[in-house]
């Protein structure tokens, strides 16, 4: 973010930033975790998942929090009150992506007993894979700025729609 006059504010803007890579983290994490725990049918793993997204839930607030206070008592105005409010979008998605990976913990006891889906692991092991790696571009578009590696993940989420919706049609043949 930018050099202000008072450093306390440019403190408060650093923590903001860096509560955010690590929400990031630990979601990135937790996707990896769960789509894991599907593969090889864990349900120990999966229940590590599903507990730990209280952690993300608690950064999320964590996050908004600071965020809110920031504007408050500093009363930012343009690309600092910009930036303040993508934090909170941010925090929003990656909160909600989080429940995504939880959800997958939870249905894997379930998924555990059925018998495999051929073909089913590979395309959940590729997509899981694309998802984090669209994950940890969104958050360096985010840190960088960077509007052409932002719009690049919102095309690669279409791709991953169209895988799902594949994957779906499959389980559903």
């Amino acid at each position: 973010m930018n050099e202000h006059i008072s450093s306390a504010y440019d403190r408060d803007l650093e923590e903001i930033q860096s509560l955010i890579m690590k929400m990031g983290g630990m979601v990135e994490h937790a996707i990896l975790e769960s789509a894991k725990a599907l593969e090889v049918r864990d349900i120990e793993r999966a229940d590590v998942v599903r507990k730990g997204d209280k952690d993300i839930d608690a950064l999320e607030e964590q996050i908004n929090e600071a965020a809110a206070r920031t504007i408050a008592l500093r009363a930012p105005v343009s690309k600092d009150l910009r930036a303040l409010l993508s934090v909170l979008k941010l925090s929003a998605s990656l909160e909600r992506v989080g429940d995504y990976a939880k959800n997958i913990a939870k249905r894997t006891p379930i998924l555990a007993d059925l018998t495999p889906i051929s073909g089913a692991d590979a395309a959940l092991r590729r997509m899981s894979k694309e998802v984090q790696a669209m994950l940890g571009d969104a958050l360096d578009a985010y840190v960088r700025n960077d509007v052409e590696l932002a719009e690049n993940v919102r095309q690669r989420d279409l791709e991953v729609d169209q895988m799902y919706n594949a994957l779906f049609r499959e389980f559903l043949t």
